[in-house]
C-alpha cells in the first residue's frame, strides 16, 4: 500500500495569487519608466512573477517599468495594481531560477534551504 504524506512547508515569504513564493526584501533599488527617467523606490517583496514597491511616484495601472535587481540585472514589468504609493508589478517574463537566487542579496540561502527540504522529501518516498 502506498502512503501519501501531506505536509505544510513554511518559508520566509508567502505564496502569491500566481502561485509563486513571495520573498520579503525591503530593499532600495532604481525603477525606470519607459522614458528612462529613474525613480528611487523600495521593493517590499518579490517573486518569480512580480514585485511590490513603494515610492514617491505616480504610475497608473498598465505602465511599463524597468527595475534594477541586484545580481540579476534590469527586468521589465507592468504595474498591475496601485494603492497610493504602493505599486504591484508583474514581470513581463517570470524570473528564471538562476536569476531568482541572485535577484536580492540574502535570497540564495532561502532558496537553497527550500531546495534541500524538497530534495529530502523526494528521497524519502
Amino acid at each position: 500500500m502506498r502512503k501519501l504524506l501531506v505536509a505544510r512547508l513554511e518559508v520566509l515569504g508567502e505564496v502569491d495569487a500566481r502561485g509563486a513564493i513571495r520573498f520579503i526584501v525591503d530593499s532600495e533599488t532604481t525603477l525606470r519608466g519607459m522614458d528612462g527617467k529613474p525613480f528611487d523606490v523600495t521593493v517590499e517583496n518579490f517573486s518569480r512573477t512580480g514585485f511590490l514597491f513603494t515610492g514617491d511616484v505616480d504610475l497608473p495601472v498598465g505602465t511599463l517599468v524597468s527595475v534594477g535587481l541586484a545580481g540579476a540585472g534590469a527586468r521589465e514589468a507592468k504595474v498591475v495594481r496601485r494603492d497610493g504609493q504602493r505599486h504591484g508589478c508583474e514581470f513581463l517574463m517570470p524570473l528564471p531560477k538562476r536569476e531568482l537566487v541572485h535577484a536580492f542579496k540574502g535570497q540564495a540561502q532561502v532558496v537553497a534551504e527550500l531546495e534541500a527540504l524538497l530534495r529530502k522529501a523526494r528521497e524519502g518516498r
